[in-house]
């Protein structure tokens, strides 16, 4: 790429009055909402929009339907239904849809039973067609219906309706249509056919309140407000749409005129960015790709021209005699100086004199190839420039680039220091979800000094950290995703963090479920609620406008005030109330990039429709709470993101640095452990657990590691065989709780972290679904575990704590070490040991069987096979697991998962094993363990490009086929022989040991003499020879290539 030049040269271009009244008027006409109905939902499916998105949603109930109004009895000659696409839980509900008809929307007629066949829609199966023979069909009403007793979902892309003949027309097309009932995503989809004048007068008149009480002159808006509501009164009932559209236009200039003169839009010069939407990998992790959006854009200036009236005053009343003049000017502040690329992420310095900024360079004005296909990632990595950092004056000059190097930094925000913060993919670690052929990155939080000097990182997350931005309480507020034995869809919540890394918390959403996900939060001024935006995951940051109020309760959807409750985010659903205004009643779309000008009033972007990806689609609005909504700027050919005001405003508290760059850990303190722990009697808690989840790696050279995967099987058993946890685990160590319930111990510092509660023998009684971080030198404090945010702790200095009495204590690690867990190698020795004599064999014991042989379920990724007992223990439920995939974001009660909830452990008490099985205090700890770490089988990952594959010896078919021809011969008259010719009963330590060349050997000869006559007299037995030898040449194959499961473990 070439070097960035010293300065740009900013161009201006006036923005014309005739354009502008155009793009005012005509969204004001988008802008009509139809009040939510089951009418105005089920219009979607006559709208002419086929996208494979749903078009109406009607209710969870029994014998859900659709139907449409063709106005007359008409011929019919056949029926085209559009199934939903998006939503892959739902894509068969439609498999039992029948077809009724009526005259008079009374008496049905059923004319179709679709009999559970699936058909698609715009892409992959074809839409249902149903045709009829000419003349045999005429109907006014068409119903589509699930018949179903029990509740179900009913949702379509499009229905068509076309007369007899090829060149027919659709007769459904815009015509009224009805469903049964409403849903939570449930939106109006009929525009245009009134003119909400009345309701437009209404909300203008409460903002003219509020205006008067800021000491507003609003009586000559009130004036006309009224003036215009007596024209309206006027109206006869039969005024055509012409009238009617032309008093909501008069009216709408009134209104816009008012909000405009608001006294919170005291600046002359408006920044923002244009950039074409992101079209690919809409997703909270997958947003930060050079080449998710087309190349094209710059950072802009709205302003005023010189000797101009107010910037907002004349966007306020365009003149309409006077189409070619400029009423403003958009300033382009890069025009070209970068290349080709597009702005990704921005903010403004304090001082309102410069910004930095994320810039994806590109080879071209076009996007590479592949682009669009997520199976290109690795390649595309390799071969494209990273998003890097850059300054500006707005003035074009000191253009510098501050961050290099092979990945990608963006999303930068100021600090009042100086410094800036941003998300990067430095901390080099992959999305630990998504398919196995896709390479993706995940980020975390960064900061460095204003020349790009001392990048140090700020939050350690495995799952990811993005869009920070710097609140007005000096602290980064960002949005933190997680998933920690617990799915991916829920957990994407409010965090903040000082800017030295210290203090990591969630403030908001972090146990409960609607929305999805909330980002682009900033703060208000004056005032200590938030802005935000309420999105989904699989999603841009665009949905509902909402204000956050974290004192409600940080897990209380109450907290979320909704500023456009019309607008659904586009995944998910949506708790919270309306703002107790009302807010703006849009017909639908989605909002983002927003920044507060008070509690009631804010800019931001917007786009109508269903799709969060039209390039061009998003424009600049105000909106307030008392429904109002007015265009400030759209260019037609990209969208705009990012207003914000460019003047001077506060800077924030700088707070001071507690970290100490020599210390290797951080120290932590509780003084009541058991304090929120309703369930378990305060002198249970006898040591506290610290483990972590290690993060997946990712490289250039290698792309994404993987360690398991969440959908890539589907066979039998494929929720225990694909992914039982997300990650590794490592367990640090433990530390000893204080009789007084406190504890005080060192964690290292850089490193994922949770907890667990244990009892005197070291089992868990409660643990921690969620992971922290601590930087060299912090020193954390809290009440105890899970206590109210609203109880903040006391003064370390002032705690009266045995623990504190003390030095901190150093982690007590595992039999094994602080080296990750290995089911094959810290496990299974100690089944070996005290199980396998009773579980394992022909008939192992209740059918349980605990031999340690490996086992492979994926012909292609070898690395993914366990072994037997694992299978079993996961089969059989003998542990008590806290399910990878369970979406659920609640708060772990005491006790939920565990080794005092698993039979692998409790079973060792009853008569049948207690007298037979004597585990020494170590065995049984490492059980326990195993199991409290929600017990894991892998230690490390799979690379999928290694120069040197795996040998999947258990899935070898030229060895089970060579085995199994030496036991049709030598077996067959007592045993099946499937039975014996198995592959995880191959001992990969001690080959001669394998049960199907052990067991049938004479005891004479060293055998176990299961069989009688043996089938193996002696070792010298041809038969024998050849299976041992076929056993010795796999097993050390398997030492030169091993599984990764093998890595672990020493070489014989």
């Amino acid at each position: 790429m070439a070097p960035t030049p010293p300065a740009s040269s900013p161009r201006v271009e006036p923005v014309p009055s005739g354009a502008l009244r155009l793009l005012i008027e005509d969204d004001w006409l988008q802008s009509i909402a139809e009040p939510l109905s089951t009418r105005s939902d089920a219009a979607g499916a006559v709208d002419g929009v086929k996208d494979g998105k749903y078009a109406f949603h009607v209710g969870f109930e029994p014998n859900p339907w659709w139907q449409v109004d063709l106005g007359q009895p008409t011929p019919i000659g056949r029926i085209v239904v559009y199934n939903r696409l998006d939503y892959a839980p739902g894509l068969h509900n439609a498999d039992i849809l029948r077809i009724f008809t009526s005259d008079d929307g009374q008496s049905w007629n059923q004319c179709y039973d679709n009999q559970e066949k699936h058909f698609g829609g715009i892409r992959g199966a074809k839409p249902l067609e149903v045709t009829f023979p000419e003349g045999q069909l005429t109907a006014r009403f068409v119903r589509l219906q699930l018949p179903s007793l029990k509740p179900i979902f009913f949702h379509l892309d499009e229905v068509e309706i076309y007369g007899p003949g090829p060149d027919a027309k659709n007769l459904a097309l815009h015509r009224p249509a009805d469903q049964s009932s409403l849903s939570q995503w449930s939106t109006p989809k009929s525009r245009g056919v009134f003119f909400p004048t009345a309701d437009c007068i209404a909300h203008a008149r409460r903002l003219a309140e509020e205006l008067r009480r800021e000491g507003v002159r609003v009586e000559p808006y009130l004036t006309q407000l009224d003036e215009a509501a007596r024209q309206l009164a006027a109206l006869p009932p039969d005024a055509g749409q012409p009238a009617q559209r032309d008093l909501y236009l008069r009216t709408r200039w009134i209104i816009r005129r008012l909000v405009f003169a608001n006294p919170l839009l005291d600046f002359n010069r408006l920044l923002l960015v244009k950039r074409l939407t992101q079209e690919t990998y809409p997703d909270v992790c997958l947003n930060h790709m050079p080449w998710v959006s087309k190349p094209g854009g710059d950072i802009c200036v709205l302003e005023k021209p010189a000797g101009a009236t107010p910037l907002f005053a004349a966007l306020a009343d365009p003149p309409a005699g006077a189409a070619d003049q400029g009423v403003a000017n958009i300033r382009y502040v890069l025009n070209g100086a970068l290349g080709p690329g597009h702005v990704h992420g921005i903010d403004l310095w304090f001082d309102g004199d410069r910004v930095v900024f994320g810039y994806a360079k590109a080879k071209s004005d076009q996007p590479p190839a592949g682009w669009l296909d997520r199976r290109q990632s690795y390649r595309l990595r390799r071969e494209e420039e990273p998003i890097h950092i850059f300054e500006v004056d707005l003035d074009g000059q000191r253009l510098r680039q501050i961050t290099q190097g092979e990945w990608s930094d963006l999303d930068p925000t100021y600090l009042p220091n100086g410094d800036i913060a941003f998300v990067s993919e430095r901390c080099v670690t992959s999305l630990q979800c998504n398919e196995y052929d896709k390479d993706e990155t995940s980020c975390n939080l960064y900061v460095m000094r204003p020349d790009g000097s001392n990048i140090r990182r700020l939050s350690v997350n495995k799952d990811g950290d993005y869009l920070p931005h710097c609140l007005d309480n000096g602290l980064i507020g960002y949005t933190r995703w997680e998933y920690h034995e617990r799915s991916w869809a829920f957990i994407q919540s409010l965090w903040t963090v000082r800017p030295d890394g210290t203090g990591a918390d969630a403030i908001f959403k972090q146990h409960f479920v609607n929305p999805w996900a909330l980002e682009e939060v900033r703060s208000i001024p004056r005032s200590n609620k938030l802005v935000a935006i309420a999105a989904g995951h699989h999603t841009l940051a665009v949905g509902p406008l909402v204000v956050i109020d974290t004192s409600v309760g940080i897990n209380d959807p109450q907290g979320i005030g909704i500023v456009t409750p019309n607008v659904k985010p586009p995944e998910g659903g949506m708790n919270g109330v309306p703002v107790p205004q009302g807010g703006v009643c849009d017909p639908g779309g989605f909002y983002g990039t927003p920044w507060a000008l008070s509690e009631k009033v804010f800019l931001v972007n917007y786009t109508y429709g269903t799709s969060t990806t039209v390039p061009n689609g998003y424009g600049l609005y105000l909106v307030d709470v008392f429904g109002n909504k007015e265009l400030i700027y759209r260019d037609p050919a990209i969208s705009c993101w990012f207003p914000i005001p460019l003047r001077p405003r506060p800077k924030p508290p700088v707070l001071a640095d507690v970290t100490d760059p020599a210390a290797d850990d951080a120290v932590c303190a509780v003084s009541d452990i058991a304090y929120g722990c309703d369930g378990i009697d305060p002198p249970q808690v006898r040591y506290l657990r610290i483990a972590e989840p290690i993060g997946w790696p990712y490289d250039n050279t290698f792309g994404g590691h993987r360690f398991g995967e969440d959908h890539r099987y589907g066979g039998p058993g494929a929720e225990r065989k694909n992914l039982t946890n997300w990650t590794p685990i490592r367990i640090l160590g433990d530390v000893p709780v204080e009789p007084d319930g406190s504890v005080h111990f060192r964690v290292p510092a850089g490193t994922a972290v949770y907890f667990q509660l244990l009892d005197e023998n070291r089992m868990e009684l409660r643990r921690m679904r969620s992971f922290i971080s601590f930087q060299r030198g912090e020193g954390r404090a809290c009440v105890g575990c899970h206590e109210t945010r609203g109880q903040a702790p006391l003064e370390k200095s002032s705690w009266d704590t045995l623990a504190l009495a003390r030095e901190p204590s150093e982690p007590v690690p595992p039999p094994w070490g602080d080296r990750p867990i290995s089911f094959l190698r810290d496990v299974q020795p100690v089944l070996d040991r005290h199980c396998v004599r009773c579980h394992r064999g022909l008939n192992p014991a209740g059918g349980i069987d605990l031999g340690g042989g490996l086992i492979s379920h994926d012909a292609e990724v070898a690395d993914y096979g366990h072994n037997r007992a694992f299978e079993t223990i996961l089969e059989k439920k003998l542990v008590s697991l806290s399910a990878a995939r369970a979406q659920d974001a609640s708060i772990t009660p005491p006790l939920a998962y565990g080794s005092h909830q698993s039979r692998l452990l409790t079973s060792l008490a009853d008569p049948n094993h207690a007298n037979e099985v004597q585990l020494d205090a170590e065995e049984r700890l490492r059980l326990a363990m195993w199991i409290d770490a929600n017990a894991p089988y892998h230690d490390r990952f799979v690379n999928k490009r290694t120069a040197r594959p795996a040998y999947n010896l258990p899935g070898d078919p030229e060895l089970l086929n060579s085995l199994t021809a030496i036991h049709q011969r030598r077996c067959a008259a007592c045993h099946q022989q499937a039975d014996v010719t198995r592959t995880d009963w191959i001992d990969i330590h001690r080959p001669e040991r394998s049960l199907f060349l052990a067991a049938p050997l004479s005891q004479a000869a060293g055998g176990g003499g299961r069989c009688q006559p043996s089938a193996y007299c002696d070792a010298s037995d041809p038969d024998y020879r050849a299976a041992l030898g076929l056993v010795q040449a796999a097993v050390a194959r398997l030492w030169t290539a091993p599984r990764r499961d093998v890595m672990s473990l020493t070489r014989p």
